[in-house]
């Protein structure tokens, strides 16, 4: 019992500030708005933006290719690639450390949600090359 309340603890420690609150949702919702797009780059399997036609494209949906896009195809590599990309971005945009400490709030939360966007992105593009060398996926960056 006092481990998982020295775990809520440190938590509430962590994302105490409402500049890493609002970070962490920032840096969740534009994550999840570019992990598509994201695939369709690294992939080049046809995902778009959400406003394009999301995954209608997706390579997955073709019974006539040769090879499926490694994150549509395997729930595994899918969920564990984009998940991790995901949290490794959140995380990084709350435990980021502002170089300014005397700067207006919104800059603070605009400067964590890029910098998270990026942590995001890098991590992204590090378990797509995994994922898509695990399945044999010859296009884009695999």
């Amino acid at each position: 019992m006092a481990f998982t309340e020295s775990i809520k603890e440190h938590i509430k420690k962590t994302i105490a500030s409402k500049e890493k609150q609002y970070s962490a949702i920032g840096t969740l919702i534009s994550t999840v708005i570019m992990l598509t797009p994201l695939c369709g780059l690294l992939f080049q399997c046809g995902c778009d933006w959400p406003w394009f036609g999301l995954d209608t494209k997706c390579n997955f949906y073709k019974a006539d290719v040769e090879h499926q896009c490694p994150w549509c195809t395997s729930l595994m590599t899918g969920i564990l690639s984009t998940g991790l990309a995901i949290i490794s971005g959140v995380w990084a945009s709350i435990v980021y450390l502002c170089p300014a400490t005397n700067q207006h709030a919104a800059n603070e939360v605009l400067m964590r949600i890029v910098f998270g966007g990026t942590v995001f992105v890098l991590v992204a593009i590090l378990t797509a090359g995994l994922a898509a060398s695990w399945q044999g996926y010859p296009a884009g960056i695999g």
